[in-house]
């Protein structure tokens, strides 16, 4: 399987948590939120799918957490992309669109069409 492939299959969360990122600082919670709503709920998140991807995330650099003050009180986690993350991003994209093209092509491949193909 080219390296594309794998990178692609292991990171599409990553992907995913990094682009919204890419918009502007979030904290955990919201993240959650607006991941949920943008998917209309077909892929939904929890606290335990999450987190162990957002530290990943900052433990390989591409994003970093910062705490910010609500209230008299409560603190939120706040996540910020960094310039190594928005590199990430970026051929992370360029993966995706690899792999969407590639499965594009075996979707609408038609039989027909072999006597035009090098077998």
């Amino acid at each position: 399987m080219p390296k594309y492939c794998e990178k692609y299959k292991k990171g599409s969360l990553e992907m995913l948590f990094l682009k919204l990122l890419s918009e502007g600082d979030f904290y955990g919670y919201e993240l959650a939120k607006l991941f949920n709503h943008l998917s209309d709920n077909v892929i939904t998140l929890s606290a335990g799918n999450m987190y162990p991807t957002l530290y990943k995330l900052e433990e390989k650099g591409y994003i970093r957490s910062y705490e910010k003050t609500v209230g008299k009180r409560m603190k939120r986690v706040y996540y910020h992309l960094t310039d190594e993350g928005r590199n990430e991003l970026q051929e992370m994209l360029e993966d995706y669109e690899r792999v969407i093209n590639a499965t594009n092509a075996i979707l609408n491949f038609r039989k027909e069409e072999l006597k035009e193909m090098i077998l």
